[in-house]
């Protein structure tokens, strides 16, 4: 049990999201403009029509989609690490075959390629009562490749095969996600795949992408699939790939999925996706293309500062949601504190810190929507924990008072109790939310200091140590409760690095801070290792937000980003999808009769 627990610790990984690393993660570098002028394609079509050639019916037609997020592709391979990974995920359902799609509003998996997600409910999931699980997943019966192959267990294999081999530059969210299976326990028959793992909710999510084995295996995987994409499972097919400039595809006449009332998708001929380059606004091209007409929807990147840019049309449309980046501040708990007269040991010292941050004016001031419940973007519905902690200097100076009393320590004197922020001096916004927190505390009476380092020594070395004093950064959501699993489990007592991943150091066993709360917190980590049953990990994982909430052990501050679509008037069906992007629905788009 021992064993499996610590694969679990490893497999979740620090997500520290620090906005330096989330700008690495999706910067493109310079790329190659967007050219409008000859295209070469390889289906007769050009890649300068738009909807206006589109027929009254359901079928037929092309919609231009603008990207203004993540820039053009270098690779057109999915599964590897690198900077095109957000351009990728946005494509990705139209021509990939997935394994099931996820429910925009309630972030619950729905089967595609899949016959059905597995669970406990159902079958395809049994837990063994050892810290590890049974998982079957079955192929949908009608589900085939492009080329009329059917898509088999065989396929699903082969991807996990990639997904864990060492030897590949295989995304990390893809590889951690792989990681618990037990690799000699791997077993596919005709559409079924079983294989044993540790137990975690994760196996919902597994399989959100397919690899065709018959023509993928035996290529050189990582230089192979640069320039072209293998077979596709999806609705679409690759058309012309100009790199730089467009991507096209076209109908997927082999598609097998068919539409609400049985009708064979998809309804349009083709999808083209003109690249324009990401920067501090939006690329005047395609702002000017868009209201022209030469494009029809537009992937709007940082659409809170940037949706305005693209006017209003009659009859047309933008849609803007949160995404699932959140800020947060966190506190040291270690003995490697860099702050000599730190008081986050004492837990009213935290409180009175939450109490003297104004979310609404933070999410003005650096942008963002207020957060009180880290779950809500985590794939968990809770209530809002951190609601109780309403910015009041008045309960600020209440809460030192009483641990003044306790203590016997005058923390009136001077400026008041000396608080050290620090952050990666590269970060912007990272840079700016810690500015503004440094001027809501020291108006609230502490004596707040800013202090930047480079992100290669925050990063490492501060980190690593557990040497800053307070600090914030940013966690990324995702649907289910996997990913709630991994949030809270960053907290786990009995995750000292680099056994775990508990870089905060809170109850750890070199921590300043102990008693009942970290002692139930240890409990719920166990059960929480110990159980598949969803209603039994909701209701852990609710406790355990209850109890770093209570304890203030981090402080959620804003949801940081946002995701937004614009579009032309008379298209039906695309929508804004923070789980799985703007495309995830794209077998269904049309334009209205």
């Amino acid at each position: 049990m021992s064993g499996l627990r610590t694969t679990r610790r490893a497999a979740s990984g620090v997500r520290l999201a620090v906005g330096v690393l989330l700008l690495a993660a999706c910067a493109t570098g310079p790329g190659v403009a967007p050219d409008f002028g000859a295209t070469t394609s390889t289906t007769g079509a050009g890649p300068s029509t738009t909807l206006s050639t589109l027929a009254p019916s359901r079928y037929g037609g092309t919609i231009v989609v603008g990207v203004g997020i993540g820039g053009s592709p270098r690779t057109l391979n999915p599964l590897l690490e690198g900077p095109d990974t957000e351009v990728l995920d946005l494509i990705a359902p139209a021509v990939f075959a997935v394994g099931y799609r996820i429910d925009p509003l309630t972030g619950v998996a729905i089967p595609h390629a899949l016959e059905e997600i597995p669970s406990l409910e159902n079958g395809g999931v049994v837990d063994n009562g050892d810290g590890t699980i049974d998982v079957s997943v079955t192929v949908n019966g009608d589900a085939e490749w492009a080329d009329g192959a059917p898509i088999t267990a065989a396929d699903l294999e082969f991807t996990y095969q990639l997904a864990v081999d060492p030897s590949l530059a295989i995304r990390e969210d893809v590889a951690r996600r792989y990681a618990p299976i037990l690799p000699d326990s791997v077993v596919a028959e005709g559409r079924t795949l079983s294989f044993t793992m540790a137990a975690t909710t994760e196996y919902q999510f597994l399989f959100d992408l397919i690899v065709p084995r018959h023509e993928v295996e035996g290529s050189d995987f990582e230089s192979d699939w640069t320039d072209t994409l293998w077979v596709s499972g999806g609705p679409f097919a690759l058309g012309t790939w100009r790199p730089g400039q467009f991507l096209e595809v076209v109908r997927n006449d082999a598609y097998w999925h068919l539409g609400p009332d049985g009708e064979p998708l998809p309804y349009l001929d083709r999808i083209i996706f003109r690249f324009y380059e990401p920067g501090s606004g939006p690329d005047p091209r395609l702002v000017d293309g868009f209201e022209a007409g030469d494009v029809d929807i537009v992937a709007i990147g940082d659409p809170g500062r940037n949706a305005a840019a693209f006017g209003t049309l009659d009859g047309g449309r933008v849609e803007i949601e949160d995404g699932l980046r959140w800020d947060h501040l966190n506190f040291q708990f270690g003995p490697g504190n860099r702050n000599g007269e730190t008081l986050n040991r004492h837990v009213e010292f935290r409180r009175a810190i939450a109490h003297a941050i104004d979310r609404s004016a933070l999410a003005v001031e650096v942008g963002g929507t207020p957060l009180a419940s880290a779950l809500r973007l985590h794939g968990v519905e809770a209530g809002d924990p951190w609601d109780r902690y309403e910015y009041d200097p008045d309960e600020v100076a209440n809460l030192l008072f009483q641990l003044e009393n306790r203590i016997e320590r005058d923390l009136f004197a001077g400026d008041g109790p000396r608080v050290v922020i620090t952050v990666p001096s590269e970060s912007t916004r990272s840079v700016d939310l810690a500015g503004a927190l440094v001027t809501m505390m020291r108006s609230a009476g502490f004596d707040a200091e800013l202090q930047l380092e480079g992100s290669a020594l925050f990063l490492g070395t501060t980190v690593d140590n557990g040497s800053w004093d307070v600090s914030t950064w940013q966690f990324h959501g995702g649907p289910g409760p996997g990913s709630a699993e991994r949030f809270v489990d960053l907290f786990d007592p009995e995750g000292l690095p680099f056994v775990g991943a508990n870089f905060f150091r809170w109850g750890t066993i070199d921590s300043t801070v102990d008693g009942p709360e970290v002692a139930e917190y240890r409990s719920l980590m166990e059960q929480l290792g110990a159980t598949v049953d969803p209603t039994e990990v909701e209701d852990l994982l609710v406790r355990a937000e209850e109890i770093l909430a209570d304890q203030v052990v981090i402080i959620p501050l804003l949801v940081a980003d946002q995701i937004g679509v614009a579009m032309r008037g008379g298209i039906i069906g695309p929508g804004v999808n923070r789980y799985q992007g703007l495309m995830w629905n794209a077998d269904e788009w049309h334009v209205g009769e």
